[in-house]
């Protein structure tokens, strides 16, 4: 067998001006056919750097170093649907859909060919508090295809029909998936359904007018975050980041409506008797820091919640058997328990820099620049910080909201009175 790798290695041996011009590309293929055998040039293993800069136009940008793919990730913190005003109801997941379409004299179609042609990957998010817009390449094509985040949707009305009609089936397959059927529904019972957080996002409608209108005011530069991975000189990027967006809009965005008080105390239930389990969700009001919340979400998990969550102003539990969900809620933090929750989330958070795809790490990079988090800010939240986080949470009111076949699954009233 021995005989037969070296030969076949051998056989691919070619004069070493050829191989020069090549970059040994034939002994690389040859490593790749062989993962075992050693690296022909070993590159040592680098930890993850990333820098912050804030660009006069209102940008942030960060980027990190070590990720072998590049992924620029731009987030409009304005553009989910609690920044909708009453007439624009809708109209944040049809932006959403607007993305790489007609804008600043290029084609829908020339600015996806671009990225084609280039193998990059465009993609498109939005939810309840911000949307974002962005794209995976490799490194050397990322200064060609920035201006491409940066051009000024025109509304043509076959884009705007195209987005419209994505939305809608958006709409018609998030209503068959129970998941998020119970996150419309979690929300609505927590905020009160016809407030800016509680109403649903997964919602029909929205004209050319309100369309366009929550555009101009939520995709605005103004504390919008870029977050690029695998860039290698920050300073460089952050030139070609300010030269590809100078005619994009940088004027303020109107003043932030102001979130709705969480009412605590709601419930929401839609019963489908073909469905053989139920999905369940107990949630409070979560603490303002976002380091706090995540150690308390950690806890959770440490005390026996098979899933917890803390995302846009709530913390909690999610599963079926709502005894097991009210004993993890019920079990105020030791300090073990503190300690490791700590600990776990340094670990997920270093794991998530050094190990996630380049998207991930994207959308990581961008939550620790708008939270205003780093590795030390875990130790900084005490001990003392997390038992009176708990407190306050037990203490903010119990929200249920609950998906699926309801017979056995208890009602609000009769769960809140386990925590009084």
């Amino acid at each position: 067998m021995t005989t037969i790798i070296r030969r076949m290695v051998l056989s691919r041996v070619i004069p070493f001006d050829i191989v020069g011009k090549r970059q040994l590309s034939a002994l690389v293929s040859a490593s790749l056919e062989f993962p075992k055998l050693p690296e022909v040039f070993p590159q040592a293993n680098k930890c993850s750097e990333s820098h912050v800069t804030s660009l006069s136009n209102g940008l942030t940008v960060v980027t990190e170093n070590s990720a072998a793919s590049s992924t620029v990730s731009l987030t409009f913190p304005n553009a989910g649907s609690s920044s909708e005003s009453v007439g624009e109801h809708g109209a944040a997941l049809v932006n959403k859909c607007l993305a790489f379409k007609s804008g600043s004299s290029l084609s829908s179609a020339l600015i996806l060919r671009n990225l084609e042609d280039d193998g990059a990957i465009p993609f498109a998010t939005a939810g309840r508090t911000s949307a974002a817009v962005g794209f995976t390449s490799s490194p050397d094509k990322v200064s060609r295809l920035i201006p491409l985040l940066a051009t000024k949707c025109t509304f043509e009305k076959w884009d705007v029909r195209d987005a419209l009609a994505a939305a809608n089936r958006e709409v018609e397959e998030a209503l068959t998936n129970a998941e998020i059927v119970l996150t419309e529904q979690l929300f609505g019972a927590a905020y009160g359904p016809q407030s800016s957080m509680g109403r649903a996002f997964y919602s029909l409608g929205g004209k050319m007018e309100q369309i366009q209108s929550f555009r101009e005011k939520a995709y605005s530069l103004k504390g919008s975050i870029l977050a690029a991975t695998g860039i290698q000189e920050h300073d460089e990027f952050c030139k070609i980041v300010e030269e590809g967006f100078a005619e994009a809009s940088q004027g303020v965005p109107e003043e932030e409506v102001a979130i709705p008080s969480y009412m605590g105390g709601g419930e929401a239930r839609t019963h489908v008797s073909s469905m053989n389990a139920a999905h369940v969700a107990l949630a409070f009001k979560a603490p303002e820091r976002a380091a706090l919340s995540s150690i308390l979400q950690e806890c959770l998990l440490l005390q026996g919640a098979s899933t917890s969550f803390s995302c846009d102003g709530l913390i909690g539990v999610y599963g079926s058997e709502v005894d097991a969900m009210c004993e993890a809620l019920l079990k105020k933090p030791s300090e073990d328990i503190i300690t490791r929750a700590r600990m776990a989330i340094k670990a997920k958070t270093l794991i998530a820099l050094e190990n996630s795809s380049s998207y991930d790490l994207a959308k990581t990079l961008t939550f620790q620049v708008y939270d205003g988090i780093t590795h030390s800010t875990y130790d900084e939240v005490s001990d003392n910080d997390i038992v009176a986080a708990y407190d306050a949470m037990l203490k903010s009111g119990i929200t249920m909201a609950a998906v699926g076949n309801l017979n056995s699954v208890p009602y609000q009233g009769t769960v809140a009175t386990r925590f009084i």
